[in-house]
């Protein structure tokens, strides 16, 4: 372990970062008796956004009539995993019907505050638009019966829903940072467009793919015929859809096992942060070695985003000298393949919300030279 050295004029250097100001760690050689020192400093991203936008597309026409406890289940499932997560999606999700005649949602009945039509469940739940729970109200929203004109046409549903003039109650449904997810659910294949005169797929997915900027962002999930008797096969038009979005489209059959959930399933595995490597240093100076272990002489300090999309920093202290959010030094084996080094960390409190994403700077005090005796602790 180590024992960290504060230093206060270092922190408001790094306080001044924004401005763009470059603040320097205090020499501490000025006699040269322990070698060249310098100071390095580097800002690292610790955590990624986790916006999800979530469109539900139910048939609701007499198709789905034997299928109705499947979905049930199915939502219920969904619902308590999405309420489960750790650490939990900045979420939004609206529900909408496939069927021709009926436009309703069921915002109000399950006590989603209006004028909205969606469920909001953001910043790790701590500004929800529901008055029940998430899991609760995603099974009411998605409850729309069996009695809606047939033939079903959710691709056009869909993009009613998301249309650059919504309806009332879905403006802002779309966040432009945030990945969209679109789930058709469905006991029959698209019928979108004029009657004998179906849209092309091709063209309902260039309209998909025009709303965001980056298509990529963009999943599809299709819970579709399949499998429900001897014989049945997808719908064609659907497949068409989920294999124009490549590895970003999905397609399970209704009748498989828990078809709802399987088709959220790379949402509902939590979010990997495996990729978010902290920094490693090198050539760490002890500013203190006839003391046991390591003495570094470090500033740290976090950046994060805030609800309405200011960003905050402030100054940590070390883990030696104050309570989370702090910075440590811990051993690592080896620095990018190089040499042995110091893994840098930022300790967060219990409950810490990571929704907007957040950076951390760190400046240490190293050695230029790895054979200085100030060097010679490692790891």
């Amino acid at each position: 372990m180590t024992t960290a050295r504060w230093v206060t004029r270092s922190v408001l250097a790094l306080a001044a970062i924004g401005a763009g100001c470059r603040g320097e760690l205090a020499p501490l050689c000025e006699d040269g008796s322990c070698g060249t020192q310098t100071s390095w400093r580097k800002t690292f991203q610790m955590t990624v956004n986790a916006k999800v936008d979530i469109l539900f597309v139910v048939d609701d026409t007499n198709a789905i009539a034997p299928h109705l406890n499947v979905l049930a289940t199915g939502f219920a499932d969904i619902g308590q995993r999405l309420q489960d997560m750790e650490p939990p999606l900045s979420l939004r999700a609206g529900f909408v019907r496939a069927g021709q005649c009926d436009t309703r949602t069921r915002g109000l009945a399950c006590g989603v505050a209006p004028p909205e039509q969606f469920l909001r469940s953001e910043w790790c739940g701590s500004m929800p638009n529901f008055s029940s729970g998430l899991a609760a109200t995603i099974g009411c929203l998605a409850d729309f019966g069996a009695a809606d004109c047939a033939p079903a046409q959710p691709l056009s549903a869909a993009l009613q829903a998301l249309a650059a003039s919504p309806r009332p109650g879905w403006e802002g449904f779309l966040r432009p940072e945030a990945s969209l997810m679109i789930v058709l659910v469905v006991a029959t294949d698209d019928a979108s467009g004029d009657p004998g005169l179906p849209t092309p797929v091709s063209q309902l997915v260039s309209r998909l793919k025009e709303l965001k900027a980056d298509p990529s962002q963009i999943l599809v999930s299709v819970v579709g015929p399949a499998d429900c008797a001897p014989g049945d096969v997808p719908g064609p038009r659907l497949i068409e859809l989920v294999n124009a979005f490549g590895f970003n489209g999905l397609y399970t059959g209704l009748c498989g096992r828990d078809p709802l959930p399987a088709a959220l399933q790379r949402l509902l595995t939590p979010p990997s942060l495996d990729l978010l490597q902290p920094p490693c240093l090198e050539n760490v100076r002890d500013v203190e070695p006839a003391t046991p272990g390591l003495q570094a002489e470090c500033t740290a300090a976090a950046h994060s985003a805030g609800p309405d999309g200011s960003v905050t920093s402030a100054p940590l202290p070390s883990c030696d000298q104050g309570s989370p959010p702090c910075w440590r030094l811990g051993p690592r084996a080896v620095c990018g393949g190089v040499g042995p080094g110091w893994l840098a960390e930022i300790v967060q409190p219990a409950g810490w919300c990571f929704e907007g994403g957040s950076n951390f700077t760190i400046e240490c005090l190293l050695c230029v030279d790895a054979n200085d005796p100030a060097c010679a602790v490692q790891p």
